[in-house]
């Protein structure tokens, strides 16, 4: 059953998971998304009762809201970024199991492509003679 809890429950727990090799764009990510989930369920109440039942509605309408402001899947550290917010939110129940593995599978793919990246080619400039001497071919 989906459940939803205060946003401070959900800062709390990014709170005690930050460890030193975190990075700041990983937690930047995960608050946006959560506060984007949030904002959604908020509105989903709006005007209804706080019951049970309501309160899992509100939370199962609200989970598009947390997947559309992830980060892009283009460069390492958006990548990096998207799977923190994919284990987020399934840690809080916003991303359901069979969309979860969709969505680190596409992380796997981004990664995977990073990796295989032709590397930008240098260019081989030809020295210019210097001045009063011809190159003849």
């Amino acid at each position: 059953m989906i459940t939803t809890a205060p946003e401070s429950t959900f800062t709390e727990a990014i709170s005690s998971s930050e460890s030193s090799s975190d990075s700041k764009q990983s937690r930047a990510a995960i608050k946006r998304c959560c506060a984007a989930w949030q904002r959604a369920q908020d509105a989903f109440m709006e005007g209804r009762e706080k019951k049970p039942f309501t309160l899992a509605l509100a939370a199962l309408q609200a989970r598009p809201a947390f997947c559309r402001v992830m980060p892009p899947l283009a460069g390492y550290e958006n990548i990096r970024a998207f799977i923190a917010c994919v284990a987020h939110g399934i840690q809080v129940e916003a991303i359901p199991e069979k969309r979860a593995n969709q969505l680190l599978y596409a992380a796997q793919v981004a990664l995977a492509s990073l990796k295989r990246a032709p590397k930008p080619r240098k260019r081989r400039i030809k020295p210019t003679p210097p001045p009063g001497e011809a190159q003849f071919r």
